[in-house]
């Protein structure tokens, strides 16, 4: 009786198997279901066209809501938190170190023209969602390419600028059930009218000729911006989140310079205004614990991505500009809990660097790269 007994249990561990490899390869074939049909669905969307006109106001507010928060030397040029008065627009071909636009502050330009009754139950706007039942979503990574070389380079001289935004891409991870989906976003920003001549384009409504002929009208900025969207959350697993520890990855290097703050509250409201962004999880600490699972407010994708660029800012010789930047988001950072935002020379490269933020922990939140170019002659 016995072996026969180790037989049947032989053969129900093999059928066993079985039975899991098949429900693994039916979830993974509808996953791929999946991918392909919100691939088509998603890409075949039209391009959307922002416009914005490029005022230092929007910049200014920007540069005193992290005046507390950062040193000065991680301010951009022509800001002091000594003087707070809004600069005065420059002549036209007069530039000034504070009529720049600073790299990182178009994230608070060119809003989605959505109104409140359009927004998704989350606040968030339905523009690149790809619908039920992912309803929930996370600002998961991107890259940035600055075009320092073009002649036209941002200003803030209240000039009419465009922004192209569309998808190129859908990948959808993880089985059936259990699936994240993973749309890029491609962002092209750039002048309406390159020259004092055609800038009559700018009052002229809808302009065909921006969306006919692209190439008379170069991005200064592009940008990719990867948005995860997720299912709703069991309320098990909402409880379970909220208890968890996070995951802790120490960086393996220690940073040549780093800037050590709390975000708080504030900051995070006025991040959500600057940029028009209604989304409960950086809004309403009873959502995110009751709804999303997270112990507190979220501090923002795009605001990471700018303290980054501000410290990076500041270990910069004259003249250096930020080419590329490409960036990953690994674990949510918090209102009111520490972060750290550090920046390292990539090996004995001069032209590249490492950038990241730790968390309270001090594990890896966000890890970036950026590249580096000169953009005029050393000491000009």
């Amino acid at each position: 009786m016995k072996p026969m007994l180790l037989h049947f249990s032989r053969q129900g561990s093999h059928a066993l198997k079985r039975h899991s490899y098949l429900s693994a390869s039916i979830r993974q074939v509808a996953t791929e279901s999946l991918q392909s049909s919100l691939h088509e669905k998603l890409t075949m969307r039209k391009p959307i066209f922002t416009y914005d006109y490029l005022s230092p106001t929007p910049s200014h507010l920007l540069n005193i809501s992290l005046a507390d928060f950062l040193p000065q030397s991680c301010y951009p040029p022509g800001f002091t938190i000594g003087d707070l008065e809004l600069p005065r627009i420059p002549r036209v071909n007069v530039v000034s170190p504070s009529s720049r636009l600073p790299q990182g502050h178009h994230l608070i330009y060119f809003s989605p023209q959505v109104p409140s009754s359009k927004l998704l139950p989350d606040g968030t706007d339905p523009l690149q969602s790809p619908g039920d039942p992912f309803v929930r979503r996370m600002w998961a990574g991107g890259m940035l390419h600055f075009d320092n070389h073009l002649r036209d380079q941002p200003e803030l001289n209240n000039r009419r600028v465009y922004c192209r935004e569309y998808i190129p891409s859908v990948i959808v991870k993880g089985l059936d059930g259990d699936e994240k989906v993973y749309v890029n976003i491609e962002r092209q920003i750039g002048y309406v009218g390159t020259t004092p001549e055609n800038e009559a384009l700018s009052d002229s409504g809808p302009d065909e000729s921006l969306v006919n002929s692209e190439i008379r009208y170069p991005a200064a900025i592009t940008e990719i911006r990867n948005i995860v969207f997720m299912r709703e959350k069991p309320v098990a697993a909402i409880k379970e989140d909220v208890a968890r520890p996070g995951k802790t990855l120490k960086p393996p290097h220690a940073a040549d310079f780093s800037v050590t703050l709390v975000p708080s509250q504030s900051l995070l409201f006025r991040f959500s205004a600057l940029t028009f962004n209604a989304h409960s999880i950086h809004l309403d600490p009873r959502y995110c614990r009751e709804v999303e699972g997270y112990r507190n407010l979220l501090v923002h994708g795009p605001l990471t991505l700018v303290l980054m660029l501000s410290v990076l800012r500041s270990q910069l010789k004259a003249g250096e500009k930020v080419k590329t930047f490409d960036y990953k988001n690994l674990v949510p950072l918090y209102a009111n809990e520490s972060l750290k935002v550090c920046v390292r020379k990539y090996g004995t490269r001069e032209d590249k660097y490492e950038v990241w933020i730790e968390g309270r922990e001090g594990g890896y939140a966000v890890k970036g790269n950026a590249v580096i170019e000169q953009t005029q002659a050393k000491g000009s």
